[in-house]
């Protein structure tokens, strides 16, 4: 077989090649110019919006109400077209958390049921930043209130719910500020603990000057101690609910920072603003020393001072309301 026939042969493979390049390329563009007017999705996570850039307009409230799997119902809620993710907020910047993460507790300090929550402390802005958000919500599902109490609305007739009834029924996730107390206005959100769901992510770092970090590394609910400073970004479960408990919006700490290095301890600490510590070691006293090696000659004799533990019997003498 000659070179000119194996070409000869060769050529119809090519030609169809070529044709099947000018077909794809022609359904592209037809499908260019043909295609619907619906503008493309945008290609990416989009980054939780900051609590005090939150557009209300933006906060899109669907026209259906559902049925959840508990007997309530519920109404979906999106922002800007998508997941309403919001940074309470962005490091530099951040939170504290004046207590441990954990179920809720009685006044006698007993856990009410087993799920977590967390309160975030908030600044004056935030707090109104918050409260317009709930009014918001609030007056976007007035629409629909009757189907979402039905079983009031049916005690009230024809009329229905009286819209300041249904006011009423929100249930605010909002804490105001205590002065007497020295409490902030603070945040209550969910922290899911059941592992086969969506854990919350949560970094440990040290927040440096110059606003550098250090390398994070991982981290647990456990480490939500009291006194925390956080960085937290919150997600709304599923939509709007209403139910026996009334109406709310259930937010869950979707990513949680842990500034280890900025968070504060309820240990009792003395003043030193009245003196200035230099660069100097501290020298080992005498009588110190000789104490305790005269203790070791002993057999190490039992110190005069009696330990906590034995002041309080193993930590059981400090009475019921300690």
């Amino acid at each position: 077989m000659t070179i000119g026939t194996q070409l000869e042969r060769r050529r119809p493979r090519a030609t169809f090649y070529t044709t099947m390049s000018t077909f794809g390329s022609s359904l592209l563009k037809r499908s260019a110019t043909t295609g619907s007017n619906e503008p493309a999705p945008k290609l990416g996570k989009r980054m939780p919006v900051p609590l005090l850039s939150l557009d209300l307009d933006k906060i899109e409230v669907g026209t259906k109400v559902e049925s959840g799997s508990q007997g309530d119902r519920f109404v979906r809620m999106t922002y800007d077209g998508g997941r309403l993710e919001i940074a309470l907020k962005t490091l530099p910047d951040w939170s504290r958390a004046p207590f441990a993460a954990g179920p809720p507790k009685t006044s006698d300090g007993n856990p009410l049921g087993t799920a977590w929550g967390m309160a975030i402390e908030l600044s004056l802005a935030e707090y109104e930043k918050w409260s317009a958000f709930e009014a918001h919500v609030v007056k976007k599902l007035q629409p629909l209130r009757n189907e979402l109490f039905p079983a009031d609305a049916k005690k009230k007739g024809k009329a229905g719910l009286d819209e300041n009834f249904f006011q009423l029924k929100y249930n605010s996730r909002l804490t105001a500020a205590n002065p007497e107390k020295g409490y902030a206005p603070n945040l209550r959100i969910f922290i899911e603990t059941d592992e086969t769901r969506q854990l919350p992510k949560i970094q440990k770092m040290h927040l440096l000057e110059g606003n550098k970090c250090t390398r994070p590394v991982k981290g647990d609910v456990n480490d939500l101690v009291a006194k925390s400073a956080v960085v937290t970004t919150i997600s709304l479960v599923r939509g709007v609910y209403a139910g026996q408990t009334g109406l709310g919006c259930k937010f869950a700490g979707t990513a949680i920072d842990i500034l280890t290095n900025l968070q504060q301890t309820n240990a009792p600490e003395n003043d030193y603003s009245g003196v200035e510590f230099i660069d100097q070691e501290t020298p080992v006293d005498a009588p110190a020393a000789a104490a305790k090696e005269e203790a070791a000659e002993d057999g190490g004799a039992r110190s005069p001072v009696p330990s906590h533990s034995e002041e309080t019997g193993q930590f059981g003498g400090m009475g019921e309301g300690y």
